[in-house]
């Protein structure tokens, strides 16, 4: 792969991003929607930092330039490493050529090679465009441009040459609205992407004194370089990879490439998929190896799961840390921690907050929030457990409600080592339930329990003998005073007809 310290050069990458993103009918910039995870312009500056560029140009319009700096900032990095970002404003919009013009005042000193590509084109790698500057070494041209073979080339500028596809020098570069009948049944197209050195700007210039702007559209082309200079055809046999994102439903296209690929490269690194075709993820997400993932789970915002952990059907994780050794079913975890040796499920909802420690247990329809539950403790059903602190080998029974808001501010709950909480029990926060204290049953606990104490919060049981056939008698003798009443009503109105 090409590597910009290697060959003693100092590269820029110019991206051009002043396109007005019409098809998408969106408010904001296409560059900026998502796909797994990342705005499409992010999957386009991932594939360049690897190139080792000195400087990253963007360059816009007016209509987007306030939201490109507020997403991007004024420096990029992958996490290894760190570029910063130029804005260039192209205004009006008169072609690529132009756009690239509006790059040349910004460009730091001492650049010697540029790299243009599209801002839209998320499934371009380094590799393929690695490949531009074996093309150019190759042929001995002063510039190269990264073309592929299409099946279906209507849209894209054909690429003329007397040799073979992707062999030497090329003779021209015509757009779609520009070819001829019979230039349009070539299917050698132009991806958009170039690699040029740094007196392209002059030649761009002398470009548009001699060639001028293209009568069908009154723009100035990019292409038209190879007119001015030679520039080698570079053709790759990947056409997803120079693929470019119009509208929404390239948008899903693009994602379900990128998700494939995603899904792939996990299960080649030791984890198993259950029905792939249903896992949504984003890139970010960690999975150690032998971990399952089930069907139609979603796995978002840095999730990280641990070795031999099972996250089995229609679990959503967001911004979820699960440790080793657990089982998920049917679980939406979010902004929460699972260590290690944990089982949540079915149908358990971990809400911001939440750290389960080792071996706890969380049942069905249990909801935690703000919550950390100390290891070897149970959640076994039912039960809502927010704003509280739980010590070990806690036992919280069914239909148990953690009472933590007074209607106007939250309150904490805080449950000592081996306590018992019988099902069905209310804990009115702020309390403190001490370490082997026993809750009975149904009990509304209002205030702070000593360590091994019993807290009983309900009323005695009374039993009236012989009571309940006394209402049902006297149920009995209203139910057919009303029918009587209604049988009285319906004869009185007959005879009135």
């Amino acid at each position: 792969m090409y590597n910009s310290g290697a060959m003693d050069v100092r590269l820029a990458i110019v991206i051009l991003a002043a396109g007005k993103s019409t098809r998408f009918h969106s408010k904001k910039s296409k560059l900026l929607h998502t796909l797994c995870g990342q705005t499409v312009i992010e999957w386009v500056l991932d594939a360049v930092l690897p190139l080792e560029p000195q400087q990253i140009v963007l360059v816009h319009g007016p209509h987007n330039e306030a939201e490109l700096r507020e997403a991007l900032g004024d420096s990029y990095s992958d996490g290894e490493q760190q570029v910063g970002l130029t804005y260039a404003l192209q205004h009006p919009a008169l072609g690529t050529a132009h756009a690239l013009l509006q790059a040349e005042p910004v460009l730091e000193k001492g650049i010697t090679d540029i790299i243009v590509l599209p801002g839209d084109a998320p499934l371009i790698d380094d590799e393929t465009l690695s490949m531009l500057f074996e093309a150019r070494d190759e042929s001995g041209a002063e510039h190269s441009v990264l073309t592929a073979l299409a099946e279906d080339p209507t849209g894209y500028g054909r690429v003329i040459h007397s040799g073979d596809p992707g062999s030497g020098i090329i003779d021209a570069i015509v757009e779609e609205a520009d070819a001829s009948e019979e230039q349009k049944y070539i299917n050698e197209i132009n991806s958009g992407m170039y690699l040029f050195s740094a007196n392209v700007f002059d030649q761009l210039r002398q470009a548009a004194e001699t060639i001028g702007k293209s009568d069908v559209k009154g723009e100035y082309y990019l292409p038209d370089i190879v007119k001015m200079a030679p520039t080698a055809a570079c053709l790759t046999d990947d056409f997803v990879s120079i693929s470019g994102i119009n509208d929404r439903e390239q948008l899903a296209w693009a994602e379900g490439e990128i998700l494939d690929a995603l899904r792939r490269s996990w299960m080649q690194a030791g984890v198993t998929f259950r029905l792939p075709e249903t896992v949504y993820m984003h890139a970010d997400v960690k999975l150690d190896e032998d971990v399952e993932i089930g069907p139609n789970c979603v796995l978002v915002n840095g999730t990280e799961v641990g070795r031999n952990t099972v996250i089995g059907p229609g679990c959503v994780l967001d911004n979820a840390n699960i440790g080793e050794n657990c089982t998920l079913l049917h679980v939406r975890a979010l902004d929460c921690d699972v260590d290690n040796n944990v089982t949540v499920g079915p149908y358990a909802n971990l809400r911001p907050g939440t750290h389960l420690q080792d071996n706890v247990k969380v049942g069905n329809f249990v909801e935690t929030k703000n919550a950390v539950i100390g290891q070897g403790s149970k959640l076994p059903h039912l039960q809502y457990v927010g704003d509280a602190d739980l010590g070990e080998n806690v036992n919280i029974g069914a239909g148990t409600i953690f009472c933590n808001y007074d209607g106007i501010n939250k309150h904490r709950t805080s449950i000592g080592n081996n306590v018992f909480v019988g099902s069905n029990s209310s804990l009115q926060a702020p309390v403190n339930i001490g370490e082997g204290a026993y809750v009975a049953m149904a009990s509304a606990i209002t205030k702070d329990v000593p360590a091994n104490a019993l807290a009983v919060g309900r009323s005695r049981q009374e039993n009236k003998e012989g009571y309940a056939t006394r209402l049902r008698e006297k149920a009995q003798r209203l139910k057919e005073q009303r029918a009587a009443e209604k049988q009285e009503g319906a004869g009185q109105a007959g005879g009135k007809q």
